[in-house]
């Protein structure tokens, strides 16, 4: 199968789990679940780290798990909840504890120096918690369909999206994908790429998006993570993202984060890492290596 952009559609790499303390990150058990690609031969051994959106999954990072291999050891974890990663104890954990369970998982997979972090959607914000936390963690970063989180809207807003997250994931993750793919490509991405898409958001578990819906429910990036970090970063927004419009949520993200680059491709929606793999590759690579 061939991507519109040119790009073969990768083979997944096998999930793969490993323990961590669940008892000090507030989980229901041990284990984690993710996907690894390379060895880490480039850049002195350089390790990537990819956080996936609020509907994904690892699987959402195919094209980057096979494009990256090359450079970096390539890590794509399953969020506390997600995609046989056991989940948080807490109805509405913090995004803390979803960064203190990724730095868990790093440790748990021998990854001990500073990382290079790419994150999707609520993985971006994840990924901006866990710059501001653990600067020492973290070389340098990469938001993708970029989030600000759901506190700096109204608490109407706030209430119908959390009513919104609730009811599209009542009837399970096959039902989700098949009524909310739609929304996360632009209007032109074609059928690779929508049925690619409505695999990811098919493994969704409602209890896990949930939780994480509650999590970003209590966020506001530019207050409460951008002005911390000081990792070099580059944001990323489609033209066409109707999740995270890039006038009313990428930009103000990215000019809170200092020294932050702002990149809006016309014609992708939310997810560039699907919708335009070559593209999305070709500035993960400048990004965390100069090239």
């Amino acid at each position: 199968m061939i991507h519109p952009d040119g790009t073969p559609v990768p083979p997944l790499p096998d999930l793969r789990f490993c323990a961590v303390d669940a008892v000090a990150l507030g989980l229901a058990g041990p284990r984690l679940s993710y996907m690894e690609a390379g060895h880490g031969g480039g850049q002195g051994g350089a390790t990537i780290l990819l956080l996936h959106g609020i509907g994904a999954n690892s699987m959402g990072w195919r094209f980057l798990l096979a494009g990256l291999a090359p450079r970096a050891r390539v890590i794509a974890w399953n969020a506390p909840g997600y995609l046989l990663s056991d989940g948080f104890t807490a109805a509405a954990p913090a995004a803390a504890h979803y960064a203190e369970a990724a730095v868990a998982l790093l440790a748990a997979l021998g990854v001990a120096g500073p990382v290079l972090v790419a994150g999707s959607s609520f993985g971006s914000m994840l990924g901006a918690c866990l710059a501001a936390r653990h600067p020492g963690r973290v070389a340098r970063l990469a938001l993708l369909g970029t989030s600000r989180g759901q506190r700096w809207k109204n608490e109407a807003d706030r209430a119908a999206m959390l009513a919104m997250r609730e009811a599209s994931v009542a009837e399970g993750g096959v039902a989700l994908a098949r009524t909310r793919s739609d929304r996360l490509v632009a209007p032109g991405a074609g059928p690779v790429v929508r049925g690619l898409v409505q695999g990811m958001v098919a493994a969704t578990d409602a209890r896990g998006l949930m939780q994480a819906a509650r999590c970003t429910d209590l966020v506001d990036v530019t207050v409460d993570f951008a002005p911390h970090i000081v990792a070099p970063t580059l944001a990323i927004t489609g033209a066409e993202d109707l999740v995270n419009p890039p006038e009313g949520v990428g930009r103000p993200v990215a000019a809170a984060i200092p020294g932050a680059r702002f990149l809006v491709p016309e014609g992708i929606g939310h997810l560039p890492e699907l919708e335009a793999p070559a593209r999305t590759l070709a500035l993960l690579q400048a990004h965390f290596f100069g090239e």
